[in-house]
């Protein structure tokens, strides 16, 4: 059976409605590494007699549809890795779970679906996911990805506004003020200019990465530079 296959607005939805952080361990994950968890599992879709099981034990009818915004919910990489198709028992927190899916399940929908209108966006969605892919996040990608900070935050849960945006592992954006932007990498805290034109000197000669600098020490890669 085929898994199904999240769209970049799909994804952006789930991740921002359910508050940009990990359902399972409730820490905060980014959203190039993101991954969608079925909270019953996609797999009982080929073993229709345990799919029947799990409904009933969930009190849920046995029309629910496994790939809706009832049943996603975001997850980090080690905790989907570590669940994979356990079928949970349905205990209160899980029942809890679930309803919340439910709750918000029309919100994400909208939101997916408002997103798709927005070209700006959903072209820097698909840069953002070329360039991790990459490995690579030059000026001009970050360029191009304002859009989409600007999105998360007109469209993120009122209690993570002015909180940072987090779209990579190696790109997380702290603030922005004075001309200069801060910026938070595997390697420490660092600064870069704001807007467009940033001096190639601010270019990692290593990462190629112009995402920040803490003194001499690019933030991504680590790489000392004194030039």
């Amino acid at each position: 059976m085929a898994k199904y296959s999240f769209s970049d607005a799909q994804r952006f939805a789930i991740y921002v409605t359910h508050g940009e952080k990990c359902y399972l361990c409730s820490q905060p994950i980014d959203l190039s590494s993101m991954q969608v968890d079925h909270i019953i599992p996609e797999s009982l879709l080929s073993d229709k007699d345990e799919l029947e099981k799990a409904l009933v034990s969930f009190g849920l009818s046995l029309d629910f549809d496994l790939n809706n915004y009832s049943n996603w919910m975001p997850s980090c990489g080690p905790c989907n890795r570590k669940k994979l198709a356990t079928v949970f028992n349905p205990t209160p927190l899980i029942q809890a779970i679930l309803q919340q899916a439910a709750e918000k399940s029309g919100k994400a929908q909208e939101l997916a679906e408002k997103t798709v209108t927005r070209r700006q966006v959903m072209r820097a969605l698909n840069v953002l996911k070329q360039a991790n892919e990459a490995g690579e996040l030059g000026d001009e990608i970050i360029q191009e990805l304002q859009p989409l900070i600007e999105y998360q935050v007109e469209e993120r849960v009122p209690n993570l506004q002015g909180e940072s945006i987090k779209l990579a592992p190696l790109y997380e954006v702290l603030s922005e003020h004075n001309g200069m932007k801060i910026i938070k990498g595997p390697y420490g805290i660092g600064a870069r200019p704001s807007g467009e034109n940033v001096h190639s000197s601010f270019n990692c000669p290593v990462c190629g990465s112009s995402g920040a600098w803490s003194g001499a020490r690019c933030v991504v890669c680590g790489e000392m530079s004194d030039d």
